[in-house]
């Protein structure tokens, strides 16, 4: 098991003519997902944020800019792009495969 849970954001884009991020980490077990969901509560994200999409496992926040501020200011990672964007993906798949 590995000793630190990253929390991270990706870079922004444009959806529904704003701009938008997304808040997640590389351990999709229970544990995991807590600190996820206390690092989002602690800079003020609503829950009602979250999203975990049907199909491969993809849970996350949608961030308004001004929160992805917030975000980085509390510890959170910034990718760089989408291949650090996927490699943490399959970080938190393979954390759920460890679980089973």
């Amino acid at each position: 098991m590995r000793n630190r849970v990253i929390i991270a954001v990706d870079r922004l884009f444009q959806a529904k003519g704003r701009w938008w991020c997304h808040l997640l980490c590389d351990d999709f077990t229970e544990e995991g997902m807590a600190l996820l969901h206390q690092f989002a509560a602690d800079i003020g994200v609503p829950r009602q944020a979250f999203h975990d999409p049907p199909g491969n496992p993809r849970p996350h926040y949608d961030l308004r800019p001004e929160f992805r501020e917030l975000a980085i200011e509390h510890g959170a990672v910034e990718l760089a792009g989408n291949r650090e964007l996927v490699a943490l993906l399959h970080r938190g798949r393979a954390s759920l495969e460890c679980v089973e």
